[in-house]
């Protein structure tokens, strides 16, 4: 987890200044689902696209969600099938850069690349005898996303499709709805 925290502090650091002189700026806030090989997880996430000028076409974007699972299952351990109950919690955040796409104004797409925090707690009990354990794992994830506007307002909506690689081998899609905000009289 100290990675992850470390990642979160260097964006934030890099991030806020920019915001503060930025003028053109989307934020959005939704769903997200994590699914793959059994896992059915969900939860919400956010994004923050900034764009320097009304002009520009390239800025860029964070994205974070945090999606949970709560488990139940029996587990065969030397032929003793022993109930648990476990959660399974995965924390991501993503940077990237952002495009608008020329003579389409209400569309915009951009890559991610990021890292995923996953941390599973089980509890297992058979006659007053319980024991617990904890598995942390960090993963790099890559996906894709886009915007779009919904017309003569300042409202959008985004979807954007994650695949954590290495062991954990998950898909993470989210889908929001977001307010542009604009420091530049149009």
């Amino acid at each position: 987890m100290h990675i992850l925290k470390k990642t979160v502090i260097a964006i934030s650091c890099f991030v806020c200044p920019i915001a503060a002189q930025a003028s053109e700026n989307y934020i959005s806030v939704g769903a997200t689902h994590l699914g793959g090989n059994g896992v059915s997880a969900s939860g919400g996430g956010f994004s923050w696209a900034s764009f320097g000028s009304k002009e520009q076409n390239v800025g860029f974007i964070v994205t974070s969600s945090l999606a949970k699972e709560d488990v139940d299952g029996t587990g065969d351990v030397n032929n003793l099938f022993i109930p648990y109950r476990g959660t399974l919690k995965v924390f991501d955040i993503n940077v990237g850069p952002i495009f608008k796409v020329q003579n389409l104004s209400w569309l915009r797409l951009y890559p991610l690349i990021g890292i995923s925090h996953a941390n599973v707690d089980i509890n297992a009990c058979l006659d007053h005898i319980c024991a617990s354990d904890n598995e942390s794992k960090n993963e790099f994830n890559y996906g894709v996303g886009l915007q779009l506007d919904i017309p003569t307002t300042n409202i959008y909506t985004e979807f954007n499709i994650k695949r954590v690689m290495g062991d954990f081998n998950k898909t993470n899609m989210y889908f929001g709805v977001g307010y542009h905000l604009s420091n530049t009289l149009y």
